[in-house]
């Protein structure tokens, strides 16, 4: 008779916010920091295929690629309406929002910024947003239009829009290149939710695809980061984490709470650094010099703010949750409560 005891590592990892992709998270930023910053090597790269794609940022976008497809099959038609009401809407007040200040941030400090805190490096984390933990966060309470938003907060995640903003303040890269990536991530989202509509089969088997890849997706995302680098930046760090929540998080929130009549938790969970922010200082400055001097001390930066905001945001949208539940009603009366409940 077996009576080998059971360890339950899946349910301890679900007592924690968002677990499944935050503990590989951060189970891969402690491995980055040892290798890299210790030992002064790549330990994936060095161990190579399969192991490099599968545990290294390396195999990132294949992972979002498959998550896309998941999500596009658990996506009715009819929730259609509603996901885009509250993706779009919330992510134009973000992006207004952000995009705005940015300006007046330059026009008040310029390139060099204030405090150690760049106009590039400002830019690059106000405008993002990490797609992947929004639905790692999510996907335990929250609907399918909450979840089919992941598409479209995406688009936060790519360096698309801060390059076409810095193009602005200089020669930025856009170009069909950057078209076409964003064409290759709508792609899988269509096709699964193409083929999801087509059969209910489809649906069913794909139903738990998001669970089996958050682990990998968290522990790419944790390679990424180097805790010695980041907290090499920890003032400026401290501050622009500061500025990251309260420019990214106060707006979508009040509009969440008070058009959407929504609990909010949305705003909170997409209140976190992609790990494609650290590459955009070094895109920008490729086609325009004058980013060059400021992008070692904005990708320090960034990689603070990137630990930070990516470890308190799920412990953020747990407290919010203990304040407005998921299933939380709105004080809305008649027809109108049962449409923005959805």
């Amino acid at each position: 008779m077996d009576t080998k005891k059971n360890i339950n590592i899946w349910k301890t990892l679900q007592k924690v916010p968002a677990g499944t992709m935050f503990v590989p998270l951060i189970i891969g930023a402690i491995i980055t920091t040892v290798c890299q910053g210790f030992f002064k090597f790549d330990l994936w790269s060095t161990l190579g295929n399969p192991m490099k794609d599968m545990f290294s940022s390396t195999g990132q976008m294949l992972i979002i690629g498959l998550m896309l497809f998941c999500t596009g099959t658990q996506l009715k038609l009819s929730d259609m309406k509603d996901a885009l009401r509250r993706g779009v809407l919330l992510i134009l007040v973000r992006l207004g929002v952000a995009y705005l200040l940015c300006a007046l941030f330059y026009m008040a400090f310029g390139y060099d910024g204030i405090l150690g805190v760049s106009f590039l490096a400002f830019v690059c984390a106000v405008t993002s947003a990490n797609a992947a933990l929004y639905m790692g966060i999510i996907s335990p309470f929250g609907d399918k239009a909450d979840k089919a938003s992941f598409g479209i907060m995406l688009i936060c995640s790519m360096p698309l829009l801060p390059l076409l903003f810095l193009g602005f303040y200089g020669k930025a890269g856009f170009g069909e290149a950057q078209v076409m990536q964003i064409v290759s991530l709508i792609i899988p989202f269509i096709l699964g939710m193409i083929l999801g509509n087509m059969d209910a089969e489809i649906r069913k088997v794909f139903a738990g695809g998001n669970a089996i890849i958050l682990p990998f997706l968290g522990f790419e995302f944790g390679s990424t980061i180097n805790l010695i680098e980041a907290f090499k930046m920890i003032p400026q760090g401290l501050l622009l984490s500061v500025i990251y929540f309260i420019v990214v998080i106060t707006p979508s929130y009040v509009f969440e709470r008070t058009v959407l009549h929504r609990p909010g938790y949305a705003s909170f969970a997409s209140g976190s650094l992609a790990g494609v922010a650290l590459v955009i200082p070094s895109m920008a400055a490729a086609s325009n010099t004058a980013f060059e001097p400021y992008v070692t001390s904005a990708v320090a930066v960034l990689a603070f703010v990137l630990a930070v905001t990516n470890i308190l945001c799920p412990f953020m949208v747990k407290f919010i949750l203990s304040k407005h539940p998921a299933n939380e009603q709105p004080k809305v009366s008649g027809e109108k409560a049962s449409t923005v409940a959805k």
